[in-house]
Order: structure tokens, then sequence, then C-alpha cells
């Protein structure tokens, strides 16, 4: 944090994981870009690298977890292809690191309309869920759908697979279900912001099942007026003790409880405020250190590869977050808020 970017440059140039990254490079880009480049690249040489390494039932957890990029992916190239956004621009939103490899991302990436994108993933195995909404391509609120169904049905294979017996996948999918959870619940916090009221069909479109809270607990939360009504009902769920142990760890202070932590929430909720986002990277430090653990309990099993892939992919972030901020003259109080040690 406390190089420029020509030193974060040499640094990494140095190091035996990026330098072939930066060299390869270095003639294309210069400063903040090619820190992202080289960390893009890496970061997808990496993934790749683990699935290859992977055997039998592992490799197949992993390319399914894995496919959480693809979808973050493809989401961008349509969102950006919609808005007319630069292609350089989305290209470097792009980690190659899922099924659908580069080539082909710069083939959708070329493609003139978001109807065209998605007709050359047709062989992608979500293609399904992007055709239903074809017509509707562009449309208001048409790539929330896409993305709510594609991770939904993200989530539901991948704890499919998860109950298949292999070393771990009990771990896994606990894991897992409480990833959703979190996700389940922050998703709500952002329907409560919008500008209108939506309706309750909408927060089941919304929701992802497989969670270990039930998306009838979300539907009751949203309906909630009244302070008291709202803590009880938060504190029956499991992340108010992780939200809690999050908050301590971020502003030292060792008295913040399950309750206080309810109460957090409610004022965001009351005031219709959208959640810190320095909470968000405590409660995620929290959540990738709970999977460390869980790998160092199964070290030969398929959390130990996912959570290295965790790992690597927070260690890519991090750099671009101080590259990024860097150029744009950040002061280094506000790049720390972006950063998951």
């Amino acid at each position: 944090m406390r190089m420029s970017i020509p030193e974060v440059v040499a640094h990494l140039s140095h190091r035996e994981d990026y330098r072939q990254e930066i060299m390869d490079l270095a003639h294309d880009y210069t400063g903040a870009q090619l820190i992202e480049e080289a960390v893009n690249r890496n970061l997808s040489r990496s993934f790749r690298h683990a699935m290859a390494i992977a055997p039998g039932d592992l490799q197949t957890l992993t390319m399914e977890y894995l496919t959480r990029w693809d979808i973050a992916n493809v989401m961008a190239i349509l969102r950006g292809t919609v808005h007319r956004v630069p292609r350089q621009q989305i290209r470097d939103l792009l980690i190659p690191a899922g099924e659908i490899d580069s080539p082909l991302l710069d083939n959708l990436l070329d493609q003139p309309d978001c109807g065209r994108a998605i007709e050359a993933l047709q062989g992608w195995r979500l293609h399904p869920i992007l055709s239903e909404h074809y017509q509707a391509c562009g449309e208001q609120g048409v790539f929330a759908r896409f993305e709510n169904e594609l991770y939904r049905q993200y989530y539901a294979e991948l704890l499919n697979l998860g109950t298949s017996g292999c070393g771990g996948c009990q771990e896994l999918v606990d894991y897992l279900r409480f990833e959703i959870d979190i996700t389940n619940m922050r998703n709500l916090l952002r329907l409560h912001c919008a500008e209108e009221a939506c309706d309750i069909t909408v927060i089941d479109r919304t929701m992802i099942p497989g969670g270990r809270i039930p998306t009838s607990l979300f539907r009751r939360l949203y309906g909630i007026e009244t302070e008291g009504e709202f803590v009880n009902v938060f504190l029956e769920t499991e992340i108010a003790p992780v939200l809690a142990q999050a908050v301590r760890e971020l502003r030292q202070d060792p008295d913040f409880s399950s309750v206080d932590a309810a109460e957090l929430v409610w004022q965001r909720w009351h005031q219709r405020r959208r959640p810190v986002h320095e909470i968000e990277m405590a409660v995620t430090r929290i959540r990738l250190h709970q999977m460390e653990a869980l790998s160092r309990r199964h070290p030969f099993s398929v959390l130990a590869v996912l959570a290295y892939l965790e790992r690597k992919k927070y260690e890519v972030a991090n750099l671009r977050a101080i590259a990024r901020g860097k150029a744009f003259g950040l002061p280094s109080e506000r790049i720390w808020q972006y950063i998951v040690l």
C-alpha cells in the first residue's frame, strides 16, 4: 500500500508467481493497467492449473465451483454490450477461469448486440436459462432475472454434487448453504433499498433456495416494520453471530454482541440504506477463515482446493484494488475498505 504503481509493478516482477505475466504483458501495458492484466491472467492460469491437477470427483467439483466465474463474465458482457461500454473496459472485468475460455469470451465481446451474444453461448450448459428471456434482452430488469436464475441453477447443481459422498463434501455443502444465506440477506437488503417496494413474487424469484435459512423467513423479514420484531427474527438466523464476530474484529470491540449486530442491520434496514461495504468485507474475511480451518481438518478433500482458489481470488482482488485505487488517487484508508486479508 505504501508503494507507488511502478514500485508495485517492480515488486510483482520479482515474485516467481507473477513474473511471467509481467514480462509477457509489459510491452503492451503500463502502470495500473499492466498490474490488472497481469494479475487477471495469473488468476486464470492458477485456477486452470488447480483444476488440471485435481483428481476425479475433486476435479468435477472444482470445475462446477468455478462456474461462478462464467456467470460473472457472461453478465458483464451482456450488460456492457447493451450499455455500449467500450470493449476494453468490459474485457478488463473478465476472468477466464471457468468453462468459457478466452477465445469464446473474445467472440462474445465482438457480438453487435445482446441477442447475438446469447446465440454465441449455445454450447454453454446454462444457455437454456438465457434463451428463456431471449426476446426481452436489454429490457429493464431482465439482467437481474438472468443473474438470479443462473445463480439458482449454479447452487442447485453444486449442492447436488456436494452430496455425492466425496471427502469433505458434507462440510462443503454446509459452507455453501451459509454462503447462500449471506447472499439472500444481501439481496433482501438491496431489494428493500429500491425506490419502489416489490411484491412477494419478486422476493421469491430473487431468493436462492438451498440455504440453512428457509426463504419463508426472508419473506417474513421483508414485511416487518418494527425494530423489536425485526431484531428477534434476525436473531433466529445464523448470520447474526458471524456478523457480530466480523464487527468485533473490524472495530476492535470485544463487547459487540449478536443483538448489537441485529440492531445494526435494523438501522440500515429502517433507513433503506445498503449494507456497509467495509462490514461486508469483514464478513468475507470470517468466511474465508472458516473455509481455511475446514480445509486443514480435511487436507485431502475438495476443501483444500477450494480454499486455495478463494485465497487466490482475494489476493488478486486486493492487488487490483490497490492498483485501481492508486490510479485514481484514492487515499490509503479508502482503499483499505476494499481489501480482504
